[in-house]
């Protein structure tokens, strides 16, 4: 029955995704773009959602179904893996099966999972892999054999797909202190070689980075944002309050629960513990001293699912499983055609998703007035969508660095010296349709004002970009 739930509600976000009219959020749109460039890593992350977007075009073309094609298949994939995990440490409770069942169907079922599921985004490979990280090395523990290798493998993989990986490590030495009965893996060779195994396939990745100014490693570090006032309770409620939102309010509460009744956990329920709580409390300290994003502690619900599932059925309290599933279900229902229905209402949380292709269509049209121009936006956001809208492939295009180190993939991949005698269609979101942009006055000979062009959202004014012909690059 949970396989065939999963199936149908995979095949129903996959329908859902064809029938979607909301087009790219630009970082989707950027990592479409990646893709058309196969390589082991890019500005801001490692390549594996680059990687799987190209195999979804590879197969449907450059459209926004093939761009998020991945994401329903990769989370039917990550329920399965929590069942496996589920399965794993249950093996010796009445509610084995139970539990292998309730954890794939709750997983698929996330509020978070029913949102990404419908988005191309770095965390559905994180997620998948961790999953499989976590099954091989419980399997390993209780079994031995050649699980090490599926560990290192899903390791690797993982360090491949997002950075947040590395957390495995810090989650592996907890769980070595809460459970004894783990610590013998530290004398087997299987762990140590799993690692080893996931570290080497990470190794592209790092020449990559070292290859390219160290963009991704930079500005995963500059994205902690140590700066400003010690301590910003603001955020942390934030962030607390965004976690109800992404694993469920009965799991969540459930799961702090649980979390504070550890001593009375069984064996089993502690290893998941280890690999669910370090990650959110660390996260939860850097939103009280930065800020967190509500997604920087996703891995820590694959285990922390399997754990209130399980703990919520050795307790026969599987009444608050069924009621976490109805209220998920009617979230996943709004996720799914909310969209389609937010413009009538007035208010639109996708407004960003938004006028990207008929604006496409007008900044076609205003470069071939010259059909050797290139294309150049202000911001990421921008280039990132309008390079994908700009239909039926990216025109030519810059973007000028306007310090040293390099501010998006788009500046660090651009070579100044392939505008020549090209004349730039320049967008701007800022300042004022008359007035020369930044430094261009010294970077180039004329910078000529044309027509504003506008991003129309049914909801919202429209952004307007003002626009400048650019001619005569003296470098």
């Amino acid at each position: 029955m949970a396989a065939a739930f999963i199936a149908v509600l995979t095949a129903w976000r996959i329908l859902a995704l064809a029938t979607s009219d909301l087009d790219l959020f630009f970082d989707e749109a950027q990592y479409w773009f990646w893709s058309l460039d196969p390589a082991f890593g890019y500005f801001s992350k490692p390549p594996m959602v680059a990687w799987l977007i190209g195999a979804g075009t590879a197969l449907f073309g450059n459209t926004e179904f093939a761009v998020r094609l991945a994401s329903p298949i990769c989370y039917a994939i990550t329920a399965a893996l929590g069942a496996g995990i589920a399965w794993t440490i249950y093996a010796e409770t009445a509610f084995q099966r139970a539990a292998a069942a309730w954890t794939a169907i709750t997983l698929a079922t996330l509020p978070a999972i029913s949102l990404s599921a419908q988005l191309a985004s770095t965390d559905v490979a994180l997620l998948m892999f961790w999953a499989a990280a976590l099954l091989c090395l419980v399997r390993y523990w209780r079994f031995g054999g050649l699980w090490w290798a599926g560990f290192g493998l899903a390791f690797g993989a993982g360090l491949m797909s997002k950075y947040a990986m590395i957390y495995m490590l810090l989650c592996l030495p907890v769980a070595l202190v809460l459970v004894p009965e783990m610590r013998p893996l530290l004398r087997t060779a299987g762990l140590w070689l799993g690692i080893l195994l996931g570290l080497l396939l990470f190794l592209p990745n790092v020449w990559w980075n070292w290859t390219h100014e160290l963009a991704a490693f930079s500005h995963t570090a500059a994205n902690a944002n140590w700066s400003g006032p010690l301590l910003k309770p603001h955020k942390l409620a934030e962030f607390a309050g965004a976690q109800f939102g992404i694993m469920g309010p009965i799991l969540l509460v459930a799961f702090a629960w649980a979390a504070v009744r550890w001593r009375r956990l069984a064996t089993g329920d502690r290893v998941l513990l280890a690999f669910g709580l370090p990650v959110l409390l660390l996260m939860l300290a850097q939103a009280l001293v930065s800020r967190a994003h509500a997604n920087w502690a996703a891995v820590s619900y694959i285990a922390a699912t399997v754990l209130v599932v399980g703990w919520l059925l050795r307790q026969e309290q599987g009444r608050w499983l069924r009621r976490s599933l109805a209220l998920h279900i009617a979230v996943a229902v709004a996720i799914l055609y909310g969209a389609s229905l937010a413009p009538l209402t007035g208010t639109d949380p996708w407004h960003r998703m938004r006028g990207w292709h008929e604006m496409g269509v007008e900044v076609k049209a205003r470069l071939a007035e010259r059909p050797d121009a290139m294309l150049m936006v202000s911001d990421r956001a921008g280039m990132a969508a309008l390079l994908f809208y700009v239909r039926p492939a990216p025109p030519a295009w810059i973007k000028l660095r306007k310090g040293e180190a390099a501010g998006d993939h788009y500046e660090l991949v651009s070579e100044a010296t392939s505008i020549g005698t090209r004349p730039v269609l320049y967008l701007s979101r800022w300042g004022r349709a008359d007035q020369v942009p930044d430094d261009l006055g010294r970077r180039f000979e004329t910078v000529t004002p044309t027509a504003p062009l506008s991003r129309l959202r049914p909801t919202r004014p429209p952004e307007v970009y003002n626009a400048f012909w650019l001619e005569g690059f003296k470098g």
